[in-house]
Formats: structure tokens, C-alpha cells, sequence
């Protein structure tokens, strides 16, 4: 019989790139065709150095795989394809990449003219991305066609962070007002705006069944709010900064990236904490789940990519 997992480190990367790691993203690709080739797992880094890294995990290692050199100043955000093949960065230099993940190629730039881009996120089906940006407008692009769809509007100073739910039907956005506001994407129309955080909305991400948004915030709070409704579900104080916050794959659980070090892992029912990791020396700008709900990465302003083991929670039992 198969021990049962532990919460653990199960790998630390020291020096992944030589400046502070803002964002990073986790996907599996499933391979086509030949049937005897596995998954593989890949997570991308990308931070201060402008410089965005692909990295294959094997046997809880991790292997670089690609440097994707295209932007001029630090990339502050990544997101991966629901399919895994398509990657999107942003950074400081207003321009948004879009990169093939698994050979590197950089497929086209989309200008964003004096609009700065801040953090990205595809659609569920990969045609299209969002862009929340410094005027508080959050910016849909066509993918292929590398033109702007649509605009919605937070009506705040600065949308700080977006989220596109699984269903396509929401956008969110949390804004540096404190606010979330959260859109019907078809209709371009705004149907909440929550009064969520009393200090800059740093992360927001919807439930994979999309009727749940979670939200980090620098007021040291990590909230969950009712998409339909807007009304407040669950509140955690972490009297820390909290950077960043994701959903586990099976909706069981939420991760979250504190000011400082600490990566917080607690359940969605009730916003129970877990575990706590403090494996960081300094702020956890970025967290995310792999496919199976088993496993988190966390990228840190110490420069080092750590990967965590956590089992899933048995929902069934009480």
C-alpha cells in the first residue's frame, strides 16, 4: 500500500533567473497522436529581468527548457492556454507576446500603442486574450488576428489583475480602488461592482466552476465572493500583504503568495488553513496548482521557483 502523501517541498531552484520572479504559470500538455509519449508538465517564470523561462518538471526536478528573450523591460504577468500549446506575456514595455510553449518561437507581438499592459489571461478557448491595464480598462485581443475586440470598462484608475471564468460567460478584474468588478463578457456589460478590499486588489481568479471569484488583497485578506450575486462567502486574514491567490484544478482549495514568504494553502469550504509553507526569504509574488490539484509552484522576489506537494483534500469525508 502506497504511503499517504505529505505536505512537503519537494524541490527548491535557487537563482532561477538573476532578478526577482513576479508571475508564473503551470500547464500539461497531453500528447497527440502516438500514444506510447506521456504528458509532460511545464511551468513558465518570468520577472525583473524581462526574460520569460520554460521549464519541463521531471521526477520533481525542474529542466529549462526555453529562454524566451522578446521584451525590453520586466514582464509583470504569464498565462498559458487552456490547451497548453499558446503562452501570453506582458510586461513594462506595453507590448504583449505570444509565444508557441513548446518550441519557444515567439509567433507575433501585439502593440498595445500607449496603453500599458498589466496582467493577461486566455479565454477558455484560447482564441482570445484580456488585458487589465493602468486606465482601469480591460483590453480583449484576438489572438490570431492581433486586434482589440472588445473594451470593458472598471471605471477605476488602475485594473490591477484579471480573471477569465471557465464557463467564457464573466471577466473580473480587481482594481487598485479595493474594488472588483465583474463583467458579462457576451453583453460587455458590468454587473458588480464590490467594494471588496480596503486596499489594492492584487489577484483575483475564478472557481473552475466559475461561480465563485477569490480575491488577494494588500489589506491582508483573502476573500471569496458569489459571482451571481456579489455577496461576500468567506473571509481569511493573513495580516500580510497577499500578492496572489489561485484555485486548485478540483475547486477544493485555494493558494495564496504572502508579503512575506509565506505560501498559505486552505480550503475553498470555509477558507480553512492547511498548510503553511515558509520556505521563501522573501515575498511570494506568484502561485499555481498543476492539473491534478496535488502539487503548487510558488516564484518569490528571492529569485527561486519552489514546488510543494499537497494532497487533496477527501471531499467526501466530514
Amino acid at each position: 500500500m502506497a504511503a499517504a502523501k505529505a505536505y512537503s517541498l519537494l524541490c527548491k531552484k535557487e537563482n532561477a533567473h538573476e532578478d526577482p520572479i513576479y508571475c508564473c504559470a503551470w500547464t500539461k500538455i497531453m500528447p497527440t497522436g502516438d500514444s506510447n509519449e506521456k504528458a509532460k508538465d511545464y511551468i513558465v517564470t518570468a520577472g525583473l529581468d524581462g526574460i520569460s523561462k520554460v521549464w519541463e518538471i521531471k521526477n520533481n526536478k525542474l529542466e529549462l527548457l526555453h529562454v524566451l528573450k522578446g521584451h525590453s523591460m520586466a514582464i509583470v504577468s504569464v498565462a498559458i492556454s487552456p490547451d497548453g500549446y499558446t503562452l501570453a506575456t506582458t510586461s513594462l514595455d506595453s507590448i504583449l507576446i505570444i509565444w508557441e510553449l513548446s518550441t519557444g518561437n515567439k509567433v507575433h507581438e501585439i502593440e498595445t500603442g500607449s496603453i500599458d499592459t498589466w496582467k493577461v489571461a486566455f479565454s477558455p478557448d484560447g482564441t482570445k486574450v484580456v488585458s487589465s491595464t493602468h486606465t482601469g480598462k480591460l483590453i480583449i485581443y484576438d489572438v490570431v488576428k492581433k486586434n482589440v475586440i472588445k473594451v470593458l470598462d472598471t471605471r477605476a484608475k488602475f485594473a490591477l489583475c484579471v480573471s477569465w471564468s471557465k464557463d467564457s460567460k464573466y471577466i473580473a478584474s480587481g482594481t487598485v480602488d479595493g474594488n472588483i468588478c465583474i463583467f458579462d463578457e457576451t453583453q460587455g456589460k458590468l454587473i458588480h461592482t464590490v467594494e471588496a478590499h480596503t486596499k489594492d486588489v492584487r489577484s483575483i481568479e475564478f472557481s473552475p466552476n466559475s461561480k465563485l471569484v477569490v480575491t488577494a488583497s494588500n489589506d491582508g485578506f483573502v476573500k471569496l465572493f458569489n459571482v451571481a450575486s456579489g455577496d461576500l462567502q468567506g473571509s481569511l486574514e493573513l495580516k500580510t500583504w497577499v500578492l496572489h491567490v489561485g484555485f486548485s484544478p478540483d475547486g477544493a482549495c485555494i493558494a495564496a503568495g504572502t508579503g512575506d514568504g509565506e505560501v498559505v494553502i486552505a480550503s475553498t469550504s470555509g477558507l480553512k488553513i492547511l498548510k503553511t509553507f515558509q520556505d521563501h526569504s522573501h515575498i511570494v509574488w506568484g502561485v499555481q496548482f498543476n492539473s491534478s490539484s496535488e502539487k503548487v509552484v510558488s516564484v518569490s522576489k528571492d529569485k527561486s521557483i519552489n514546488i510543494y506537494e499537497c494532497p487533496k483534500l477527501q471531499t467526501n469525508k466530514k
